[in-house]
C-alpha cells in the first residue's frame, strides 16, 4: 500500500506568472487523482490570464482581495469569499490591490494534468507547456 500520510509542499514561485507563488495542498503529489486543492499567494499586480476549464472550479479568498473576470461579469472577492467558476466560463484573476492576496483553488481533476489537459488559455502564456 502506498503511504496515506503526506506533507504539504512549500509555496514556490510560478515561473510563468510573475508575483504568483503556489503550492499543492491536496493533489497528485499526495496520491489524489480525482481532485485537488491548491494555495496561491498573489502579490499586487499578479495575474492569471483568461482561460477555461471543462469542470467547475472554486476559489476561496482568505487574505486581501482578488478581481475576477467571469464571462461578462467582473467582481471583487474579499476574505471569506467563495467564487464558483462554472465549467466552460472564461475567467481571469488579478490582484489589483496594493496588498498581497491569498486564495485556495479546488476542482475535481487530476492536478498532474490540470494545466495541460483541463486548461485552455484564451490569452497569455500557458502556465505549463503542453506535452
Amino acid at each position: 500500500m502506498t503511504s496515506l500520510l503526506h506533507r504539504v509542499s512549500d509555496l514556490s514561485e510560478v515561473p510563468s506568472r510573475p508575483g504568483l507563488a503556489a503550492r499543492t495542498i491536496v493533489g497528485s503529489e499526495q496520491g489524489f487523482t480525482s481532485l485537488f486543492l491548491s494555495e496561491m499567494l498573489m502579490q499586487p499586480g499578479a495575474a492569471i490570464p483568461i482561460h477555461t476549464h471543462p469542470v467547475e472550479e472554486a476559489f476561496v479568498v482568505s487574505q486581501g482581495e482578488l478581481a475576477f473576470h467571469l464571462g461578462e461579469e467582473r467582481l471583487v472577492a474579499t476574505p471569506d469569499s467563495v467564487v464558483r467558476i462554472p465549467p466552460g466560463v472564461p475567467h481571469a484573476v488579478l490582484n489589483a490591490s496594493s496588498q498581497p492576496a491569498r486564495a485556495y483553488a479546488a476542482a475535481a481533476w487530476d492536478r498532474r494534468t490540470w494545466f495541460t489537459g483541463a486548461t485552455t488559455y484564451l490569452e497569455g502564456q500557458p502556465r505549463e507547456p503542453r506535452g
